[in-house]
């Protein structure tokens, strides 16, 4: 079902240094996916696209500057 949801979705990103965790829901809050990822843009640009063509995206607030 993940992939062939056709509705809106909505991704939240929880970014890390190395590794980052995507989770696209549905409007409803329905959760079609959670995947763990390497910080690689192609990898990114991979799992985004099964979110359609314009999903909402949620950023999760850091302060890592610095670190």
């Amino acid at each position: 079902m993940s992939e062939q949801y056709a509705g809106r979705q909505f991704v939240g990103m929880d970014l890390h240094r190395r590794r980052s965790v995507l989770v696209r829901m549905t409007e409803e809050g329905e959760r079609l996916e959670t995947v763990r990822i390497s910080n690689d843009p192609e990898y990114l640009r991979q799992v985004m696209a099964r979110a359609g063509e314009s999903p909402e995206v949620v950023l999760e607030a850091t302060n890592e500057i610095g670190r």
